[in-house]
């Protein structure tokens, strides 16, 4: 081999290396696409795994559930009703709610057209589309609630409302929502559903122990079912989603937005016309009033049965033979109904509304929220929401003297004008010149109160009225001195708030439910005292109910006095739309309210009279509580320790002398320090005509007497 030959494979050998080395001085970027397939590949293998895993276990699951499904034969659907009893708080019954009390079944023919409408296009207007459950109805509820942040609507169908109603109860588990879905699917397979619709009407609840439409119609209109109107028609369809909210008799604003609700879903559905959809929204809601029935204190018993409806279901309380043992002593009811109906006992004459609270414990003893149930169903004890008038002074006193205002202070009574912002305030005052806090309030002086509360601020006020027990929110504004609320407060806030200070500072959330025994007589709940202690401090509360007897011993409540300790104050609006006294003894708290709970008509002229807080009020607050407390040993509010007994002087708010011409008493802690006054310090000096009067009519040395 020659020489040339041999180099020849050396220099290809040789050039091989350059070309390397020049691929490792420019590397590519790894391949990272092949990974991240691998990666979607594997999550999605296990995805797939896990999805079949739930659909293994959910098709157990729904298989066992379907074996322990109920009988679907429409028969097994009655037969299972227990009363229930609802009792006072001794045992006495005051009412039996049965679900069957009030139903009578009628085909669906003999309905009117525009009543299955209303409720079909209200209730689920897929009705006819869905095989029992509905989907999109259900998905739609859920974008509702996201958007909304709550529980907005619900995405339950006719058919499974029916299920729930006749069948698996209002329990609220996943296991009853599966059992209520599963048993839906299979009626409507069962039957058409027209036949679902019918069972559907003639079960379902409308209130005031009404089941079925036959019931509602003559329970609200007095009519037949087939006899009702389209604005009818479209109230018994609203009051379906909640009986408690949308009856004409409970909440009749309610009932007219709803009603009006349900037509407007009509019209957009195509259901009727504008001009028909017009008309009805503008017919007056006309009800027939409740018939007079034998239950025993018809408000209190309204009230109870809202409470027991929202937390153990409409079936479960009109099926469930549940015995609900309540707070109501009887005795104390018998006594503030027939004191109502004493004292306004003439055609025309106001309602009134009376709450009677334990202040230790928060248990309503009695309870009236109207003079009459028969025709007024509205109960103002609890929904009413009136302004409290001078009532409200109470809140006022009480925060000025948590922020160490003196009750013997004094101020100056005329009337006032006081600066508000960029406007003024006029208020009306006495002629009976500079009084004590403690006079003020005894005469419950406006302009008094009306410095008060812009020397301690309206928030002060508002923040301790919602701690002695007013739930209501309140404008912080100055008005609220004198009780101008933008919206009012109930007789049962302002008992509760006044059994703050009967309580010694300690608030009691009020309460109607001792004990619910399921139909076995299993205890299934029991009701416990919420108490808040120190909500005042004693000394705060003590003080406060020391001014506030002065109220019913000499000033404008004394028709309330009852021969025992009791303390309170009378409210009374501007133009005598309501009035009100709200009193209390360290055993029992009582607030009474009078006016006309339909209206805003001023009471100038009832029996003759002018109505105020001390007229009717403080003497139906009178009759009934000395009644209640007959066997009550009278007692006085206990005095926290380290408080002294002192004499005030009227004029000057400071420590009486011997010369002061007007005193009072009052009570104060051990380290506060009050000056003595000096207007006072000597006796006053006699002028020279007092001493010529005085010697001309004293006895001469000769023991001879001047005629007369």
């Amino acid at each position: 081999m020659s020489q040339a030959q041999s180099r020849r494979p050396q220099q290809r050998t040789t050039s091989r290396p350059t070309t390397r080395q020049t691929s490792r001085r420019t590397p590519q970027p790894p391949r990272k696409q092949g990974g991240f397939k691998r990666f979607m590949k594997y999550t999605g293998i296990f995805l797939l795994l896990c999805a079949l895993g739930v659909a293994v276990v959910g098709t157990l699951v729904i298989t066992n559930l379907q074996k322990t499904l109920p009988n679907l034969d429409i028969q097994n659907a009655k037969g299972r009703d227990q009363t229930s009893v609802i009792t006072d708080r001794n045992g006495v019954v005051l009412s039996t709610l049965y679900a069957e009390q009030n139903r009578e079944d009628v085909n669906l023919n003999k309905m009117p057209q525009q009543l299955r409408q209303a409720v079909v296009a209200t209730e689920d207007k897929r009705f006819y589309e869905h095989d029992g459950v509905d989907p999109i109805g259900i998905a739609r509820a859920v974008v509702v609630d996201i958007i909304k942040g709550s529980k907005a609507q619900g995405g339950s169908t006719i058919t499974q409302q029916y299920v729930k109603q006749a069948f698996v109860g209002s329990q609220k588990t996943a296991k009853r929502k599966v059992q209520e879905a599963l048993m839906a699917r299979e009626l409507d397979k069962k039957y058409s559903k027209d036949e679902i619709l019918q069972l559907y009407l003639n079960t379902i609840y409308f209130g005031h122990g009404s089941y079925g439409v036959q019931s509602a119609a003559h329970t609200y209109f007095g009519k037949d079912v087939s006899k009702l109107t389209l604005p009818e028609c479209a109230t018994i369809a609203g009051v379906i989603k909640s009986p408690g909210n949308y009856s004409p008799y409970l909440q009749p604003e309610n009932a007219v937005t709803r009603r009006n609700v349900v037509l407007s879903l009509m019209r957009n559905q195509g259901i009727i016309s504008q001009s028909e959809y017009t008309q009805a929204k503008n017919t007056p809601m006309k009800t027939v009033g409740l018939k007079q029935t034998s239950v025993k204190a018809p408000y209190f018993v309204e009230w109870v049965k809202k409470q027991a409806i929202k937390k153990y279901g409409e079936s479960n309380v009109y099926r469930g033979g549940l015995t609900i043992k309540t707070t109501l002593d009887y005795d104390k009811q018998k006594a503030a109904e027939s004191t109502v109906k004493k004292i306004l006992n003439r055609k025309g004459d106001p309602s009134a509304a009376l709450v009677s609270i334990d202040p230790k414990t928060g248990e309503v003893l009695a309870l009236v929220g109207g003079k009459d149930f028969s025709t007024q169903q509205f109960n103002v004890a609890t929904q009413g929401k009136r302004q409290p008038g001078s009532a409200f002074k109470t809140f006022v006193l009480t925060s000025a003297l948590e922020q160490g205002v003196s009750p013997e202070k004094v101020y100056k009574t005329n009337a006032r004008s006081f600066k508000v912002g960029d406007g003024v305030w006029k208020v009306t005052g006495s002629s009976s010149g500079p009084q004590t806090l403690r006079t003020s309030t005894i005469k419950s002086i406006n302009s008094v109160f009306a410095e008060l509360i812009l020397e301690i601020t309206p928030q002060k006020v508002v923040d301790t009225a919602q701690r002695m027990g007013i739930t209501e929110d309140i404008n912080p504004v100055p008005a609220i001195a004198l009780g101008g609320l933008t919206t009012g407060v109930s007789p049962l806030e302002m008992a509760s708030a006044y059994g703050t200070l009967a309580n010694g500072g300690t608030s009691s959330k009020p309460f109607g439910i001792l004990e619910v025994k399921d139909k076995t007589g299993k205890i299934i709940s029991t009701s416990t005292p919420q108490l808040t202690k120190n909500a005042v401090a004693p000394e705060v509360a003590y003080v406060a109910t020391d001014v506030l007897k002065g109220v019913i011993k000499s000033g404008t409540g004394t028709a309330a006095n009852i021969g025992r300790p009791a303390a309170g104050k009378t409210g009374t609006t501007q133009v005598y739309r309501d009035a009100w006294f709200c009193g209390y003894t360290p055993d029992l708290v009582t607030a009474v309210w009078v006016g006309y709970p339909d209206s805003q008509k001023e009471m100038t002229n009832v029996h003759g009279i002018t109505v105020t807080g001390g007229s009717f009020p403080a003497q139906i607050w009178g009759a009934y509580m000395k009644r209640a407390l007959a066997d009550t040993p009278s007692s006085d509010f206990d005095r926290p320790e380290g408080f002294k007994k002192v004499r005030i002087c009227t004029e000057t708010g400071k420590l009486a002398t011997q010369y002061c011409p007007s005193t009072s008493t009052t009570y104060i802690s051990g380290d506060t320090k009050l000056e003595t006054c000096t207007k006072h310090a000597t006796a006053p000096a006699q002028s020279k005509e007092t001493t010529k009067s005085s010697n001309a009519n004293a006895p001469s040395s000769q023991g001879t007497t001047k005629k007369k």
